[in-house]
């Protein structure tokens, strides 16, 4: 990976972070809308959670939050597709040193079997400094009774690099 390339990569597993832990809502019918309150305060639990995977350097946790066909869209990159291809490039991007995480869902959106959530990102490195700043969409899917995310995707808030 291009050390320019990092910041970008980082950014793009901030949003995949957000899809950690996998939120238990009742099943509802697809017609039926969502308690977004109830939801929301689920997805932000699941975001703790996640951010606890980022703390332990566990891909393999984050990876399985996803469901078995999700897709995780960085930014300037094709799309990821299927948890083990997700938790390669997790596996990556921790490697380069990432430690923390937060998140702030901002807002959700739904019906039945699919929730879209809006947030924000930030992603430390081991001394505290922030390295990524990013929002985020996540398309949430219901898989087994659990609120899994299906779709993936951030950009970044912070300036690209200077090209040298």
């Amino acid at each position: 990976m291009k050390t320019n390339q990092v910041p970008l990569m980082l950014g793009a597993l901030a949003a995949t972070l957000l899809f950690t832990a996998s939120c238990n809502s009742p099943a509802k019918d697809s017609a039926v809308t969502v308690d977004n309150a109830t939801l929301k305060k689920e997805i932000e639990a699941a975001n703790i959670e996640f951010a606890g995977f980022i703390a332990k350097g566990d891909s393999v946790g984050m990876a399985n939050f996803y469901t078995e066909d999700a897709k995780l869209m960085f930014p300037n990159a094709p799309a990821i597709v299927g948890r083990k291809n997700i938790q390669t490039a997790i596996h990556n991007v921790l490697g380069s040193g990432i430690a923390k995480a937060e998140f702030t869902t901002i807002d959700v959106w739904g019906t039945g079997d699919y929730v879209s959530e809006e947030g924000q990102s930030s992603l430390f490195d081991k001394a505290g400094t922030q390295v990524v700043k990013d929002k985020y969409i996540v398309l949430w899917k219901k898989e087994a009774g659990k609120w899994r995310p299906f779709r993936d995707m951030s950009s970044s808030d912070l300036p690209l690099p200077a090209a040298k």
